[in-house]
């Protein structure tokens, strides 16, 4: 299925979710074994007799059908056996077995538990969030246009460093902490001094700066103690950033050491709850590195060739992983496409 439908309010951006295929997927469907009760009275206790604990989520009864079992291979005569073994009274039911195609896991959004409660009614527990999330109502207008203006950072960064550095069309990412609301480290690709360094790797690699650490120009930043800790950018970038961006803020809180921090939490460590904007969608290698940093929300405004988010697959909703994110594309796509 198509993603969900694009957010548009009155801003330059048409933004869109990256959901994994269990919320912008049907409910697979599987076959069940249906009869029909001669008295609905009788089975009050069938949970307790013939329980199915694979589809726990599903009615037992439809008005006088009832819910016997999958099929699994099982064919007719094996299933009057089976019931016999769990001491069902056959005779409550009308020789008339049959099977129907029901939802073979939990309905997650509303669409989903549409579709398939017409088939065999089912349990449903709303998430609001979720169904914000993929009906892309997550996010109001004032909230668009501060994902827009951090967006405008990372295309700034981008022409900066193509116009002081580089020759040709370059990437830029700024990362956010939406707690501050400010901006705590930027990166621009700068594969000339290492294969490696993509435009989201240095911006993590200038998040740990922030942090005491870092491995790329680390000699190179500065040190004194400002409001807000500034190691995250290069001092020629930070400065245009400002010139160009007076409303937006920069800088890092300081950083504090567990043994420093009275209730200390599962960080700080690199971009856990931050957010990321990139200009473009990062590659395979840079997706991971997000996930390894620990990134909250990842915008990106124009799809990759090599896209490792949605075009060549969506590392964050690998299951396996021990960390996910979120993901929205298309924030001002075509002011990254100029790029």
């Amino acid at each position: 299925m198509e993603d969900a439908k694009r957010m548009k309010l009155n801003t330059e951006s048409t933004l869109y979710p990256v959901l994994s295929e269990e919320l912008i997927g049907d409910i697979p469907l599987t076959s069940v074994y249906v009869a029909t009760i001669l008295n609905p009275k009788n089975i009050s206790n069938l949970n307790s007799i013939l329980p199915i604990p694979e589809l726990v989520h599903l009615k037992r009864v439809k008005e006088k059908d009832i819910l016997l079992f999958p099929t699994n291979g099982i064919n007719e005569e094996e299933l009057h056996v089976m019931l016999k073994e769990k001491r069902f009274e056959i005779s409550q039911l009308e020789n008339n077995f049959k099977t129907v195609m029901v939802a073979g896991i939990p309905p997650k959004i509303r669409r989903q538990y549409d579709a398939v409660h017409k088939i065999w009614p089912c349990n449903f527990h709303s998430n609001k969030y979720l169904e914000k999330l993929s009906t892309n109502t997550l996010f109001s207008e004032l909230e668009m246009s501060r994902h827009e203006d951090f967006m405008r950072v990372a295309i700034d960064v981008a022409k900066y460093a193509k116009e002081n550095y580089f020759t040709k069309s370059k990437i830029g990412v700024v990362v956010v902490d939406p707690k501050i609301n400010s901006i705590v480290a930027v990166g621009y690709s700068n594969t000339t001094e290492g294969p490696c360094r993509h435009a989201a790797m240095v911006a993590i690699d200038n998040v740990a700066k922030t942090q005491n650490g870092g491995t790329w120009g680390v000699d190179d930043i500065p040190r004194e103690h400002t409001e807000l800790n500034e190691n995250g950018f290069p001092q020629d970038v930070l400065n245009y950033s400002r010139e160009s961006h007076g409303m937006i803020r920069f800088g890092a809180t300081w950083f504090k050491g567990k043994s420093e921090l009275k209730e200390p939490p599962e960080g700080p460590y690199l971009c856990t709850d931050y957010y990321i904007y990139l200009t473009h969608e990062p590659c395979v290698m840079c997706a991971m590195g997000l996930v390894h940093s620990r990134a909250k929300r990842i915008f990106f405004g124009v799809k990759s060739s090599n896209g490792g988010l949605k075009t060549l697959c969506k590392i964050h909703t690998v299951k396996n992983l021990n960390h996910h994110y979120e993901v929205f594309g298309g924030l001002m796509e075509c002011l990254c496409k100029n790029l």
